[in-house]
């Protein structure tokens, strides 16, 4: 096991320069989603998941005022006012265009993740969400969840009953004085005691021992929502045994690059192992060395980070996924001005 302790200077130099790739003409929130090609002469456009994505890749590292010079409270609100843009004032959802189509991530994920960015902001959306009006009760909050996809598509799936769920916590806009009462009593019910995730779609039919990324992505959307309230997440041991089994030799919980779903793992571990009295915790921490011993020399790496992150979402999950671990095992990893983990702020990245 490593006894190091992990800096993130190297790639602190280079964040700046990774972010202006994405700047559109300066102005706080004017991003696109894909690095701009300054040498093209056609228009340059304003994605919502650009506006979003910086917000928290600035603000987890705590470089957000030395990103913009003089960002006060003017610069702020024009930030703000930027995502505020992509909200239907009929619906209250966030969306570019009919699919989203720079990111292609559901509705209710885009939803959830503005409203998330404009709370670290300090800002709130403009307009309440019409679907509120349908889970006023508890027949119509279960017939809702039981809507989600919790089969082969569960991890996009659970945008859907964890990003409304993100919402209403975030909000406080709640449909219901019971809503949480009635969507915790579900999911409690459903989750699975033999591997803590939800497994109850059709392919957990078809092989009922199933457990991948997938179980692992489309749990944690629920679980911020868990932790947030102060909801127990339930069979916490077995979502660290469950979590651990998954974790790849490099670390990471997916191929070689880390992004959001090692978040998930990272989550998962230190998470369920405060509320399970330290289950494990040896065990646990010598994952998140594993995960630092890869994760930080690529994070620090200036190719790798130019190369392999070639959109401002993917990099957002990996520095929350540090953000995670400093506040759990400050001794490990050492930053100039301590990260800020924003899911203790809003349920949602």
């Amino acid at each position: 096991m490593s006894k190091n302790t992990y800096k993130l200077d190297k790639f602190l130099s280079n964040l700046h320069e990774w972010i202006r790739q994405y700047e559109i003409d300066g102005t706080p929130g004017n991003f696109s989603y894909k690095p701009i090609d300054k040498t093209k002469s056609k228009p340059i456009r304003l994605c919502l998941y650009g506006a979003t994505d910086m917000v928290f890749s600035l603000f987890i590292t705590n470089e957000l005022e030395n990103h913009f010079k003089e960002f006060n409270e003017e610069r702020r609100e024009m930030w703000i006012k930027s995502i505020q843009n992509f909200q239907n004032p009929k619906t209250g959802w966030f969306k570019q265009g009919l699919w989203n189509y720079d990111n292609l991530h559901f509705k209710e994920h885009s939803t959830a993740f503005a409203t998330s960015a404009l709370k670290l902001l300090g800002g709130t959306p403009k307009h309440k969400l019409r679907l509120s009006k349908r889970l006023n009760n508890k027949k119509s909050v279960e017939k809702w969840l039981k809507g989600t996809e919790w089969g082969l598509l569960f991890w996009p799936g659970s945008h859907r009953g964890g990003g409304v769920g993100a919402y209403y916590a975030t909000t406080g806009d709640l449909p219901h004085k019971d809503f949480f009462e009635w969507y915790f009593d579900w999911l409690d019910k459903e989750a699975d005691p033999e591997a803590g995730f939800w497994r109850r779609g059709w392919i957990h039919k078809l092989n009922k021992s199933r457990l991948t990324k997938n179980e692992l992505g489309g749990s944690i959307h629920f679980y911020w929502v868990y932790e947030f309230i102060g909801q127990p997440i339930p069979f916490p041991e077995k979502v660290i045994d469950s979590t651990l089994a998954i974790q790849n030799e490099f670390g990471l919980w997916d191929k070689d690059v880390t992004y959001c779903v090692d978040l998930d793992g990272i989550f998962c571990l230190t998470r369920c192992c405060k509320q399970a009295n330290g289950y494990r915790k040896e065990d646990i921490k010598e994952a998140i060395i594993k995960y630092l011993d890869y994760a930080v020399p690529t994070l620090n790496d200036r190719d790798f980070l130019f190369s392999r992150y070639k959109t401002s979402h993917i990099l957002t999950g990996a520095l929350e996924a540090i953000a995670e671990i400093q506040k759990f095992y400050p001794e490990l990893i050492k930053t100039p001005k301590p990260w800020r983990e924003s899911l203790d702020i809003t349920p949602w990245i």
